[in-house]
């Protein structure tokens, strides 16, 4: 498959594009080009400002072409990102319909070929149709969202004779792009926007990118971030760069990434400013690792800051070494690297027996409190301090395990009946009830978890039909909290039960599934929908239950085990045994 999807792009390249290679400079007032955008560490071991990116140049219809190259020149052509207006591509096209096409409603994304159905003389015909069949990737809407794809993909295209040329009189609405296409000159980032409660701390939103050669991956992000948030994500956050803001360019001087606006840069308050930084440094990523960024308004005296100088806004939550808990004996105890676990101190490390399903809130809080179910009567909360003493947050007599949230907040939702459920929220022992659409509503919710950014809500729903994964933004508004844009990530499917969830970052779920074949234990792209590239991780015993961070797995097994899994070596080893159950990570 993947050569002949490699083949196809090299004809469709040699029928309606050039391939050229451009290689990105890091002198002197030279605009960086490409790279790969990741999380903002520190990182002298590459220059990622000059690595080349593979540019498509549109040419236009040959003289006395057939259908079929001039369906394979046009589609090349809408894949030339050089020509932002797709110029060439109308070229293809009759007067009428170059005017008519809009290829900036939706991106489609196929594997397939090209099938012409022509009349039996085609030299005399004046009309014809040929077709692009195949399968559905992926689509992308205008904001970037990707949603996957899957079914059966066909386009047909109407050519008529003009002139004594075919053209295409009829094209579907949308640009069309190969899977391999879609990696050439698209680019799968990560945009970082505060949370709508100004408290320090990044929210993820994903997007793909068309990459314009004329700009770069850079300048190219910096614009997108600036335009703002998908809708998805848009209610539950805020940004710090003012409206009306424009990026005049970007240029490296030495060792320095200079970012130049207009004006309104130096309208943003000193409150805000952290934030634009931080939101720069994390969207830039690589491009920015082991540098220093500087900001500036028309070229005026500007601002040095350092990538590693904004670690506190990591959207997954994490500083220094993570610690990891479980229960054994029932009781909450620290995981240690060798040897027996230590009792967390107080009541969830003092009084066995009396709780379980434990979680615990980001260890930036001090003490770090536990969450627990307690005597069967709600969520109970105690601090991690000698002496401490469960107190009642949440009251409920059928409660899903808590799940933290970054600000201090326990979630879990409440079965009504066997056909409704309810989501509540509780901080200082104050509770509140979530507003919820009857997608969550209607069903049991089995599991809710809190995404790392605090943006996003999982949750394990069974509607009597099966089980499935529900996904929704929370939007936090004063003390009124409510769950928009609720979708569903994994459907129910016959003989498929999901057992559990656990946010590895703030993007991803690991989601544990069995079936007829036995346990699966999946990650999952949230915002684009569809499991890893890399496939299921190989279990080797029955888990019951699942922790995560990013790198780090945590898993029960039925043995009595907590296991933890080396993504490098792709391997389970255990951590604690006699008993060891529910392993738990700060939030996820």
């Amino acid at each position: 498959m993947r050569s002949e999807r490699l083949g196809a792009r090299r004809f469709a390249a040699a029928a309606g594009a050039a391939l050229v290679l451009v290689s990105g400079g890091a002198g002197c007032a030279t605009v960086p080009t490409s790279g790969s955008p990741r999380v903002a560490q520190e990182d002298q071991g590459k220059d990622t400002l000059s690595q080349p990116y593979v540019r498509l140049i549109a040419t236009p219809p040959k003289k006395g072409a057939p259908p079929e190259d001039i369906v394979k020149g046009f589609q090349a052509a809408m894949a030339a990102f050089d020509d932002s207006e797709l110029r060439v591509a109308r070229e293809y096209l009759t007067p009428g319909e170059a005017k008519r096409w809009n290829p900036w409603r939706q991106t489609q994304v196929y594997e397939g070929k090209i099938e012409a159905d022509h009349p039996q003389n085609l030299q005399n015909a004046t009309r014809t149709t040929v077709t692009l069949k195949g399968t559905t990737v992926a689509t992308i809407d205008p904001e970037g969202r990707s949603t996957p794809g899957g079914g059966t993909f066909a386009a047909p295209f109407t050519l008529v004779k003009l002139n004594g040329e075919w053209r295409i009189d009829v094209a579907p609405d949308a640009r069309l792009l190969s899977y391999d296409d879609l990696w050439r000159a698209y680019r799968k980032v990560d945009l970082y926007y505060p949370p709508a409660t100004r408290e320090i701390g990044l929210v993820v939103d994903r997007v793909w990118v068309p990459i314009e050669p004329d700009r770069g991956v850079p300048e190219t992000l910096v614009r997108r971030l600036i335009a703002g948030p998908t809708s998805s994500i848009k209610d539950a956050v805020s940004s710090a760069f003012p409206p009306g803001i424009e990026l005049n360019q970007i240029t490296v001087e030495g060792d320095t990434v200079v970012l130049d606006f207009s004006s309104e840069l130096d309208t943003v308050s000193s409150d805000h400013l952290d934030a634009l930084k931080a939101q720069l440094v994390w969207t830039l990523g690589e491009l920015v690792t082991g540098r220093t960024v500087e900001i500036r308004a028309n070229g005026g005296s500007g601002q040095r800051f350092r990538p590693a100088d904004y670690a506190r806004y990591d959207p997954n939550v994490l500083t220094g070494s993570v610690q990891a808990y479980y229960m054994q004996d029932g009781r909450l105890l620290q995981l240690k690297e060798k040897g027996d676990g230590t009792p967390v101190p107080g009541a969830a490390g003092e009084q066995a027996g009396k709780f379980s399903q434990p979680a615990v809130s980001s260890t930036n809080e001090f003490p770090p409190l536990v969450a627990a179910l307690v005597n069967g009567d709600g969520v109970y909360v105690a601090p991690m301090t000698p002496g401490s003493q469960w107190q009642r947050w949440i009251a409920g007599k059928d409660m899903s395990p808590p799940s933290w949230d970054r600000y201090g907040a326990v979630w879990a939702a409440e079965r009504v009946n066997p056909h409704e459920s309810r989501i509540w929220t509780a901080d200082n022992g104050r509770a509140r009830r979530v507003d919820i659409d009857d997608e969550l509503s209607n069903g049991r919710i089995v599991k809710l978890r809190v995404s790392r950014d605090g943006a996003r809500i999982a949750a394990i729903l069974d509607d009597g039909l099966g089980t499935s994964v529900k996904i929704g933004t929370i939007v936090r508004n004063g003390q009124q909290t409510r769950i928009e844009s609720v979708r569903t990530l994994i459907a129910p499917r016959d003989g498929q039960k999901i057992k559990d969830i656990a946010w590895q970052d703030a993007t991803d779920l690991l989601v544990l599934s069995e079936g007829r074949s036995g346990q699966e234990l999946a990650t999952w792209s949230v915002m684009e929908g569809m499991p890893s590239d890399e496939g299921p991780i190989k279990l080797d015993s029955k888990i019951k239950s699942i922790a995560a961070v990013p790198d780090h797995i945590l898993a029960a097994a039925d043995e009595g085990q907590v296991l933890t899994y080396s993504v490098d070596k792709h391997a389970w080893t255990p951590r604690a045994d006699n008993g060891a159950t529910n392993p738990v990570y700060p939030l996820g």
